[in-house]
């Protein structure tokens, strides 16, 4: 998710780019740890450590992106979210 959160943000906000990469990150290390924290600990910091590196990534995607790889990673923030409501609801 945080790719397609940094993509989006990139795409949306080219001018702003160290802001955006900066609320990327965050966002994506907050999903993260909500993944992980599922689990257990060891869980969690893989969660963290890895959308980190997702949400940096992200507006370099972004920046670059066309409509269609735009559009496909709105499918994908609204699909984690759902997946996300559902996993913390069972």
């Amino acid at each position: 998710m945080g790719i397609a959160v940094g993509t989006i943000l990139g795409a949306v906000f080219p001018a702003h780019y160290t802001l955006i990469t900066v609320i990327a990150t965050i966002v994506a290390m907050v999903i993260g740890a909500l993944f992980g924290g599922l689990v257990d600990y060891q869980s969690l910091l893989t969660g963290i450590s890895s959308c980190l590196m997702a949400g940096i990534m992200g507006p370099m995607i972004g920046v670059v992106a066309d409509i269609g790889m735009i559009s496909f990673c709105s499918f994908l923030v609204y699909l984690t979210f759902g997946l996300l409501c559902f996993s913390i609801r069972s």
